[in-house]
């Protein structure tokens, strides 16, 4: 989530370590403020009536399936796609 502003933050304490003292600063409180939220959301008590979802579960298998498939076969056209975009990125 915050992987971006990490890479920011390690590049400009490698070079100018008192720049960064700020931006180290509001990620914290970032950061803080994110936990703040989440805490109440995964361990609060829930509000309204808690009952059992009935959802399918076909849409997760068939995406599982295709994940799978992918990490084991790859087509050769998908194949020089993936390496040219690569090569375009260096």
């Amino acid at each position: 989530m915050f992987a971006s502003e990490f890479l920011i933050l390690t590049t400009t304490f490698a070079r100018t370590p008192w720049l960064a003292l700020l931006p180290a600063f509001g990620l914290l409180i970032g950061f803080g403020a994110l936990l703040l939220r989440l805490q109440d959301t995964i361990f609060g008590e829930p509000i309204g009536p808690a009952h059992r979802v009935d959802a399918s579960s076909v849409p997760m298998v068939l995406h599982l399936l295709l994940v799978l498939t992918a990490g084991l076969y790859l087509p050769p056209l998908l194949v020089a796609w993936f390496q040219r975009a690569a090569a375009l990125l260096g």
